[in-house]
């Protein structure tokens, strides 16, 4: 069994993502969880190794994603309890977000620090 209180939580920052709450680590269970609180707008980014939960606790957040397999950049917004699984390859970014907001980040198998790239797809102005 394992218990995580607000006082074991450890804050890190990402140089993608800004500051997150390390709630579960991939080295005490995987998956690792983590909790972004305001998050921003964020750099565009993907991971080889890892899938990514999005589950939106409070106020909304939108996303665009690019499937490098289908070429397809899309837009999603999520509001509170609804969720998004960016599978591993699938580039990133948290396009826009209410001023208050809490989202729970699961990663499947475990996050991994050094497995964030940076989105070129993401980041080249649109045509």
């Amino acid at each position: 069994m394992i218990t995580k209180l607000l006082r074991d939580h450890v804050v890190k920052t990402s140089p993608f993502c800004g500051a997150i709450h390390e709630i579960l680590t991939g080295a005490e269970y995987s998956p690792s969880i983590a909790l972004a609180i305001d998050i921003r707008e964020t750099v565009p980014h993907f991971h080889q190794t890892f899938d990514e939960i999005y589950f939106v606790l409070d106020g909304e957040i939108a996303l665009t994603l690019h499937d490098p397999a289908s070429g397809k950049t899309t837009e999603q917004r999520l509001v509170a309890d609804e969720l998004c699984v960016i599978s591993k390859g699938v580039h990133h970014k948290v396009a826009a977000s209410s001023a208050k907001n809490r989202l729970c980040v699961i990663c499947v198998p475990h996050f991994d620090p050094g497995d964030e790239h940076k989105s070129e797809a993401l980041a080249a102005p649109a045509q």
